[in-house]
């Protein structure tokens, strides 16, 4: 009686243990078919392309207004650009100082720059030239105080200092100091010297020393941090005037150009 009275419970547990099974099996199936119908009823399938297409859309439209957008944006800029750039001289060289000699006197002398902007004459040099003309330019220039300082020295000089680079070097330097001291906040730019007309060099040798002085010059110019400035590309043939040593109206246009590409004016 005792070992049937066990199977017949054990029996009735595995039966109750295979019934809890299935009504948990049963359940579960339940909650996962209540799940997928709601998301169906949530995200139909129809509904699903049709907010797909609409963002593609959407997307599409918001690119190109932001593309076009951008490219008004750059047209804008590139115009604003050009106006700037092409500003008169008399504009981009305001808060500037031009200091220098008879091929400086130009600038003005043929209405390139207000003369205002430009401490020049004839007979100017930093050691060879006229007497007081440089320390004169120099109380100028302290006085002003301009943002940016350009000077255009070394054609006087070279026959002053009898064809000496170095004695050139050591004058331009003792300036350049004395402007360093009375003008920390201004920005000095040193202009090349001039090449002349080969006739001029064929009747006086000296001038042929021009490569050598402006070589003194650029190495100043690295020495002291200041910006060197070469136009000797820019003189053409039809430039020189009677004398072969000054300007004509057409290089200063070009120098002006060059002076304020180079200074970001």
């Amino acid at each position: 009686m005792g070992t049937n009275n066990r199977r017949q419970r054990n029996r009735i547990e595995d039966k109750d243990h295979v019934l809890r099974i299935a009504l948990m099996l049963a359940a579960a199936l339940l909650v996962i078919g209540g799940i997928i119908v709601v998301i169906r009823l949530m995200n139909p399938k129809e509904d699903t392309e049709k907010g797909v297409k609409k963002l593609v859309i959407m997307e599409e439209k918001d690119v190109s207004e932001v593309d076009q957008k951008i490219q008004a944006l750059e047209e804008e800029e590139r115009l604003s650009d050009e106006e700037w750039m092409n500003r008169p001289a008399a504009e981009k060289f305001v808060n500037c100082l031009l200091m220098g000699d008879s091929v400086t006197q130009g600038l003005y002398a043929y209405s390139i720059l207000d003369q205002s902007l430009v401490q020049a004459e004839r007979g100017a040099g930093v050691a060879g030239g006229k007497d007081g003309i440089i320390e004169t330019h120099i109380a100028k220039a302290l006085e002003i105080k301009p943002q940016k300082l350009f000077l255009a020295y070394g054609m006087n000089d070279i026959k002053g200092c009898n064809g000496d680079p170095a004695v050139f070097r050591e004058k331009y330097d003792a300036v350049i100091k004395e402007l360093k001291a009375g003008l920390p906040e201004t920005k000095i730019y040193v202009n090349s010297i001039l090449p002349v007309k080969a006739s001029v060099v064929e009747a006086e040798p000296v001038y042929g020393m021009v490569p050598e002085f402006n070589a003194q010059l650029q190495q100043m110019c690295e020495k002291e941090g200041l910006t060197y400035i070469d136009n000797t590309g820019l003189v053409e043939e039809a430039f020189y005037e009677e004398d072969g040593i000054h300007m004509s109206p057409d290089y200063y246009t070009k120098w002006v150009e060059h002076m304020a590409e180079v200074a970001k004016l």
